[in-house]
């Protein structure tokens, strides 16, 4: 079993012009401007492909600071101006290393330096206390910036869910820079796949031991021909609720079946660590989270 995963191979073209999603607001409104996407008219979604730079304002690249500069390995959303959250499978060996992180804000294509790219290092990791690295249970964790993210229409939060969000059987959206094939490099430019969450059940009976149907703690996501992969890990899995026509984090890339579309993958379900999650905030950095009003 494998840790990390996303956006391999390609899929249809969605037939339904998609240029305003996340971009004209929506019937209801959100507690604070989240979830946004930037993107020119007349596109179009289309599954595991590169998307335009800074289309997706909430999505950060996780890295190491060395000598050398920054290695990125795990990908996060913003939450805050103060606060990322990620996968604790992403944070348990830096933890453990004590090696120093960073969060890269506004980047795009890794192969180009970017005027809108904005780099800030990490001053704590809140990793679940609960997390296994045998199950991957519990897989999140917070992280709380050395200084506060200047937002803008490039750089911006993601939406959180209501409690109790159910997205079984509906499109999600999957964002992040990971590798085209199992062990390969992660890709200079992200992407974006769409797929459909499964019902708990499905992913239980599947992810025997893993996976509960009774107390979900984790969303599942499955397409053919389409899966996660390595270098995505903690990354956004999102849905766009129509009535705010805004992106909301329903899930963090968590683990799968080595870059196949044999199994669904897994990811922690943003809904179910909500109490959790407002804890950690207001334990560091005291900050409102962004939802729908």
């Amino acid at each position: 079993m494998m840790k990390w995963f996303i956006l391999v191979a390609v899929v249809a073209l969605v037939q339904a012009d998609s240029s305003e999603h996340g971009v004209s607001p929506g019937s209801k409104g959100t507690t604070c401007a989240c979830g946004w996407a930037n993107r020119s008219g007349g596109s179009r979604i289309v599954g595991g492909t590169y998307y335009k730079a800074n289309e997706y304002p909430f999505i950060v690249g996780i890295a190491t600071v060395g000598a050398r500069g920054y290695a990125p390995f795990c990908g996060g959303s913003i939450i805050t101006a103060n606060h990322v959250i990620t996968a604790a499978h992403c944070t348990d060996d830096i933890i453990k290393a004590r090696t120093r992180t960073a969060v890269l804000l506004g980047s795009h294509d890794r192969s180009r330096p970017s005027s809108t790219a904005v780099t800030i290092n990490v001053e704590r990791i809140n990793q679940h206390e609960k997390y296994n690295a045998n199950t991957i249970a519990n897989d999140i964790s917070i992280l709380t910036l050395a200084s506060s993210i200047n937002f803008n229409k490039l750089i911006g939060p993601v939406c959180l869910p209501l409690p109790g969000l159910d997205v079984s059987g509906q499109t999600v959206r999957v964002l992040g820079w990971g590798a085209e094939r199992f062990q390969g490099a992660m890709t200079m430019r992200p992407k974006k796949l769409d797929t459909t969450a499964v019902s708990p059940a499905q992913c239980a009976a599947i992810w025997r031991g893993l996976v509960s149907a009774t107390n979900p703690t984790q969303v599942c996501t499955l397409s053919k021909k389409e899966t996660a992969c390595q270098g995505d890990s903690g990354g956004p899995v999102v849905w766009r609720d129509p009535q705010t026509n805004r992106y909301t984090l329903i899930g963090l890339v968590s683990f799968g079946a080595a870059c196949t579309d044999e199994k669904p993958t897994v990811n922690t379900r943003v809904a179910a660590y909500l109490p959790w999650i407002k804890q950690q905030i207001a334990a560091t950095k005291p900050a409102g989270v962004c939802t729908k009003a």
